[in-house]
């Protein structure tokens, strides 16, 4: 196979390697394949996800409550009625389910009030419907501002490979034209 010496060749292969890491920059949101609430506004508060071979939620804590919406893993269908028990600690608390929005909320100020302080909250999260009954665990991360703590500088490494191979493009562009210059002054 030849070389190509084609300035043009490299700033093509160095764009396209720069678009492929670029590619790679995001993480967990998601791709299309996930099931989505249906209706359901942008969410704003702090939260978290589990799941186990019956059972998949993903809780939300904002406006003085933890709501948690629970699918079965097999299929998505959205688990109804359950009863729906949460530990954090020494903290324990049920969650009522909701039938118009089709989730389970936890309104107990005691336990509410401990999630949102800063900190780290591991919980147990106990669903039982019909004959299936499952534990998941999962963790609330809050950090310091009130906040879920998503570790936004998780990507820059990627964005900082991407400007380094942009510029070394440019820097083999400049190369290339020096040489050709030269080349031709020589041929003189």
């Amino acid at each position: 196979m030849k070389k190509s010496s084609n300035p043009v060749h490299w700033i093509a292969a160095l764009t396209l390697l720069g678009a492929s890491l670029a590619a790679q920059a995001h993480g967990d949101e998601p791709h299309g394949d996930e099931p989505h609430p249906v209706g359901v506004a942008a969410v704003t508060g702090p939260r978290f996800e589990a799941a186990t071979e019956a059972f998949e939620l993903v809780g939300r804590l904002e406006a003085g409550t933890l709501t948690l919406f629970i699918n079965r893993f097999e299929n998505s269908e959205p688990v109804l009625q359950a009863e729906v028990e949460l530990e954090s600690g020494e903290l324990k608390a049920r969650a009522a389910y909701q039938e118009a929005q089709g989730s389970y909320v936890v309104s107990e100020p005691q336990f509410v009030q401990a999630l949102s302080r800063p900190g780290i909250h591991p919980l147990v999260v106990t669903v039982a419907s019909g004959d299936e009954a499952d534990l998941l665990e999962a963790t609330l991360n809050i950090d310091a501002a009130g906040h879920e703590d998503k570790n936004p500088s998780s990507s820059w490494p990627i964005g900082l490979a991407g400007a380094a191979v942009l510029a070394a493009a440019g820097v083999g562009v400049v190369a290339m034209r020096k040489r050709r210059s030269n080349m031709r002054g020589e041929g003189k």
